[in-house]
């Protein structure tokens, strides 16, 4: 049977091959795999690397945030009790403020947990984004209990102002502040030692001092997060026993200064309804999926567009799923001849190094 040629378009990476079709042998010209040397792999043990690390990250975290429940759970109660006993609206204020915390730390400790859940088909994010959910309920518990305790503030403000135990109080605010203390140091190694570990692979297509300590620094700071916040959660409450104690000391030597408690109360629970501003912006962000404040988007496709062979980039979108889980994906046109695997590693490995931004989509023209 004689062979008939069959017409194809050759490519400088080509090579003939004989395929038999229906009993006919035709020179075909099919492409060849793209050459290996023109597209650098990374490190092979990074993977792993990276999933073990952050493994035993999110079992530190979960034991530290574990114990600061437990503490936080104690002092909730010593100072429901004595504020109730004390009959002191700013002791149960600043217990309201400790349950407030206490909500945080569990979707925090909980998102830890969500952290290693597989994807589904129906979920290809994870469920990374309970913890924003989480975070929005915390934040309407703030506002609840904070306004009651106004409502009753301003009540006995006008209202009949009753006995408040200066001396009770002062001793519970005291046993506040010295329980903070202790949880501060407990949490301080953590906290102090929440910058520079690096983990990193020394890649070609970027500096490698510059890889070591970006990858480092996002690694420490995306994984310590939740304990970074939790410490400075801390810092106020210690701030706050400090202001219960100075007004527990006024009414133990001027019982009839009862204002003062309710001045106190007023005060903290403002403060309180303040610190949610900026988290609910947050959220906010998140659940609209805009572009992270920290990320600069104009620079970032500036440095996109100064990669090698990179023509044009269009389509560029940047969201978040969850804190520190940023997602983007764009359109990219390359010059010709340009190894687009290699182009492609490029444009990750910039994100990943520079911008923290681990998920990416990049469609090729």
């Amino acid at each position: 049977m004689a062979e008939e040629e069959v017409p194809i378009l050759r490519t400088e990476h080509s090579l003939d091959v004989l395929i038999p079709v229906l009993a006919k042998k035709r020179n075909v010209s099919i492409p060849n795999p793209p050459d290996v040397n023109c597209c650098r792999s990374g490190c092979p043990f990074s993977g792993l690397e990276h999933s073990n690390l952050e493994s035993l990250t999110r079992s530190k975290s979960a034991m530290k945030l574990g114990g600061l429940i437990l503490f936080y759970v104690i002092a909730i109660i010593v100072e429901i009790i004595g504020g109730l006993r004390a009959n002191s609206l700013s002791v149960l204020t600043d217990a309201a403020h400790l349950l407030s915390d206490v909500a945080g730390f569990s979707v925090s400790l909980f998102a830890v947990w969500v952290s290693g859940w597989a994807a589904t088909p129906q979920h290809s994010f994870g469920f990374n984004r309970l913890e924003v959910i989480g975070a929005l309920v915390s934040v309407q518990l703030i506002w609840l209990i904070s306004g009651f305790l106004i409502y009753e503030a301003a009540n006995r403000i006008l209202g009949h102002k009753t006995k408040v135990n200066g001396l009770l109080m002062f001793a519970i605010a005291a046993f506040g502040f010295l329980l903070n203390l202790v949880m501060v140091m407990w949490l301080g190694h953590s906290h102090s030692h929440s910058h520079g570990h690096s983990h990193s692979c020394h890649h070609d297509h970027l500096d490698h001092d510059t890889d070591h300590e970006e990858e480092g620094h996002s690694h420490s700071s995306s994984s310590n997060i939740n304990l970074q916040g939790a410490y400075l959660h801390l810092i106020s409450d210690m701030i706050q026993s400090v202001g219960v104690m100075v007004a527990g000391a006024v009414l133990w030597l001027k019982p009839n200064w009862v204002v003062v408690d309710l001045i106190c109360t007023l005060v903290f629970s403002v403060l309180a309804l303040a610190t949610t501003v900026p988290m609910l912006r947050h959220i906010g962000g998140i659940l609209m999926e805009g572009t992270p404040k920290e990320i600069n988007i104009e620079r970032l496709e500036h440095d996109i567009k100064n990669i090698k062979g990179v023509l044009a980039l269009h389509d560029l979108h940047i969201w978040s799923i969850s804190v520190g889980k940023v997602v983007l994906c764009c359109h990219v046109v390359v010059d010709h001849g340009v190894c687009v695997r290699d182009t492609i590693s490029k444009i990750r490995n910039l994100c990943e190094k520079r911008y923290n931004i681990v998920h990416t989509t990049i469609q090729v023209e």
